[in-house]
């Protein structure tokens, strides 16, 4: 059975985890509890074999002693020593005993389990927000997009602002963590990670998450292809709108709850901000109840240009208290748009994704001056972002504002009429939410129905499918690293064992054929040997050629001491003898010092 147990773990050797090779390990467990046990059952038997055989052929009485005590590995070592025999007989025999815990210690390390990377490469599709815009002329950019039409919003609209105020009423956990709510990658910014735009070997920058990690968008990009065990990596290519500030600007106005003309307050800080109605961005230069207002100006940068970065204005009514009165007026901050184009190294353990590192995108297809959008896109998503967290009521602070601000709970209701105070909120600050704002709204726009199925998105299906992505989908070649459990045998301690097993049942072999040669009664070991031919014992007589093991089966229920025959006399004589009672046991019994022959 050991050497079937040795020749299941060379089979086994590099093959993966199975129920059949656990169960070898456990076996080997046990067997080395066994095997210590069936080596001593059939080496004792075969010593004692080869000395019964021997001493009917005639043998010096120190090997049969030797063969005779060796029943166990410290007896064999213990009647060498004592014996002072050190012969080839001798030392052969203690060697054969240390087989016995070597066998067993092979038994117990003949198979492991080791890990082993497969390295695979497969394709993983995932979100793309680099759309093909081209120019902002108004039949170029994603027909797919909601902010295509004005139809498209009205019937979409509660489900972006569902998706939008889900993101940002996320844990403070999924704020700051490399993945959304839904498990897709965000993308961070670059100039999170202190990136040099003039780097010249345009080295990949570590992302270190935490509280100071500012991500392009609060949603993330979805994956698919994945397995769900395993290590990956891949690289996809992305962009985001990054959106930088200046420091706030406050303007005075009328008295509280009149309109406020937007151009004329833009015009008292020394801003000449042309209102275009035929950009279709706003109709009126007034800026009405609570919500706060975006304004492209369209003066100073030609909209169909893309050599200098877009300039943005985001306003928002603000009270300004003199003494007992109070005036309406605005906090503006002058921005300016790009959209970076960036490579990101993503690190995938089974299905969960992180971005790791990023570095620009050197062939990108477009200039970062050149937008993702079409002039109508544009327009409606400057008109969507202000109400994007819900429209407040005319009394309260909007939500778009209070998040602006920096604030963990954008959705309390404020006491106070436009109680804002943006001169706390530097341009830098203010450009960093800026940018995680429209980004969040501009992916919602893309795909909003597909962003929360994370993985389950069908990157597959044709338009208009539920959980299609509408967004072009990219692909990315993953390199992906399985690490599989197999079985590493140690060849060594099987073949050990299997000689060491062949051996043993040659010796369980010779054993018995010894037997079967000898005639003479196995009397050799035992006690009931002593009562032969015992002057001293009441043993009837006869059974001389019964073994030691029968005639102790027919005595076993006589009573025998060692005790001394003579008692009275000077020098004592050990014998066996039979007793009958306890009383006559006293007679005779052996005493320390006293001498005897």
């Amino acid at each position: 059975m050991l050497a079937v147990l040795g020749f299941a773990v060379l089979v086994l050797d590099g093959n993966r985890r199975s129920s059949f090779g656990d169960g070898i390990i456990e076996l080997g467990k046990y067997g080395a509890t066994a095997f210590p046990m069936i080596f001593a059952a059939i080496a004792a038997r075969l010593l004692k074999a080869v000395a019964l055989w021997r001493s009917e052929k005639g043998a010096k009485l120190g090997l049969l002693e030797q063969l005779v005590g060796s029943h166990s590995l410290g007896a064999t070592v213990e009647r060498f020593v004592l014996l002072g025999r050190f012969d080839i007989s001798g030392a052969i025999v203690v060697l054969l005993w240390f087989l016995s815990p070597l066998g067993s210690q092979m038994s117990l390390r003949l198979l492991g389990l080791t890990s082993v990377n497969i390295v695979s490469q497969t394709p993983v599709k995932y979100f793309n927000t680099t759309t093909p815009a081209g120019s902002m002329d108004i039949n170029s950019g994603p027909d797919w997009a909601v902010f295509d039409s004005a139809s498209d919003i009205s019937y979409k609209r509660p489900s972006l602002n569902a998706f939008v105020s889900a993101n940002m009423l996320a844990s403070t956990n999924v704020l700051k963590s490399p993945v959304d709510q839904w498990n897709n990658i965000k993308v961070p910014r670059l100039d999170a990670m202190a990136y040099s735009a003039d780097a010249s070997n345009n080295p990949w920058i570590p992302i270190a998450n935490g509280t100071s990690m500012t991500w392009a968008s609060l949603s993330g990009l979805m994956l698919q292809g994945l397995n769900a065990s395993g290590n990956s990596t891949f690289i996809i290519q992305t962009s985001y709108i990054d959106v930088t500030c200046s420091d706030p600007m406050q303007t005075k106005g009328s008295s509280e709850g009149s309109d406020i003309n937007f151009s004329d307050m833009l015009k008292s800080v020394g801003l000449a901000v042309h209102i275009n109605d035929a950009s279709s961005l706003f109709t009126t230069g007034e800026l009405d109840g609570s919500n706060p207002s975006l304004l492209l100006d369209t003066n100073s940068k030609p909209f169909t240009r893309f050599d200098a970065p877009q300039n943005l204005f985001y306003a928002s009514r603000v009270a300004l208290v003199t003494g007992n009165s109070t005036l309406s007026g605005i906090e503006v901050y002058n921005c300016s748009y790009t959209t970076p184009k960036i490579e990101g190294n993503v690190t995938c353990v089974g299905q969960d994704c992180a971005i790791t590192q990023v570095r620009r995108w050197e062939d990108a297809p477009s200039s970062s001056l050149q937008p993702p959008f079409n002039w109508v896109e544009f327009a409606n998503l400057l008109r969507f972002i202000p109400g994007s967290l819900g429209d407040p009521h005319s009394s309260t602070a909007s939500p778009v504002d209070q998040y602006m601000l920096g604030s963990d709970a954008p959705f309390s209701i404020g006491d106070q009429p436009y109680s804002l105070n943006f001169q706390k909120v530097s341009g830098a600050d203010f450009g960093k939410r800026f940018t995680t704002l429209i980004n969040t709204v501009w992916q919602a726009n893309l795909a909003p129905f597909s962003i929360p199925l994370g993985s389950s998105a069908d990157f597959n299906t044709t338009k208009g499918t539920p959980g299609w992505v509408p967004a072009a989908t990219a692909t990315a070649m993953n390199v992906q690293r399985f690490e599989k459990v197999k079985y590493t045998a140690n060849r060594s301690h099987a073949i050990i064992l299997i000689v060491i097993t062949v051996v043993l049942q040659i010796c369980a072999i010779v054993g018995l054929v010894l037997k079967e040669m000898t005639s003479a009664p196995d009397i050799l070991g035992y006690v009931s040997t002593m009562t032969r031919d015992n002057v001293h014992t009441a043993v009837p007589s006869g059974g001389n050629t019964l073994d030691g093991v029968e005639r102790a089966r027919y005595l076993s229920d006589m009573r025998v001491q060692l005790a001394d025959a003579r008692p009275g006399d000077d020098v004592g004589h050990i014998v066996l003898r039979s007793v009958n009672n306890g009383n006559e046991s006293r007679k005779g019994r052996l005493v320390k010092r006293r001498l005897y022959m």
